[in-house]
């Protein structure tokens, strides 16, 4: 099975979005051209796009079933999600715009838009505003301060 980088997988039709973030490259499996990601769509470290079911190759080596059975789907992830650190995304699965994956998910099937979810396999915990609302108290707003600034400012704040 070959793995592709982000640009030759864009080359082999992964369609993906403006402002797409890749903390590392993902593995994007053999099939990269069945995969949409859409707008504002952060991923971060060892995320997994798979778009084949692996479990035929046991289908066809069994008497009289065909020898070239597969199974494939696409993913098509919306604008403006977050996919945690080492989730694995199955064949056929949708992911709406405005959601949040949580780290170590597998995602087994569609997750709606505006929703936050996770676990083995990923379920909805909960909505967008619902995650406001529990966080909104821990919220920083530091998104743009300077690498060094940042660093006094956490260390500072979260002391031992």
């Amino acid at each position: 099975m070959k793995t592709y980088s982000i640009e030759e997988a864009k080359k082999q039709g992964m369609q993906v979005g403006k402002n797409v973030g890749f903390t590392d490259t993902p593995n994007f499996g053999s099939e990269p051209y069945l995969i949409t990601i859409g707008d504002d769509t952060t991923f971060s470290f060892d995320v997994a796009f798979v778009n084949h079911d692996g479990g035929t190759r046991v289908i066809r080596k069994l008497p009289n079933q065909n020898k070239e059975t597969v199974i494939y789907g696409r993913i098509t992830i919306g604008k403006n999600c977050f996919i945690g650190c080492r989730v694995t995304i199955l064949p056929n699965v949708t992911i709406g715009d405005n959601v949040i994956i949580g780290a170590g998910s597998v995602v087994t099937r569609d997750i709606p838009s505006n929703t936050v979810a996770c676990g083995v396999p990923c379920k909805v915990i909960g909505t967008i505003d619902e995650y406001i609302e529990k966080h909104k108290d821990e919220f920083e707003y530091m998104v743009s301060m300077p690498y060094e600034q940042k660093k006094r400012y956490l260390l500072n704040k979260l002391k031992k």
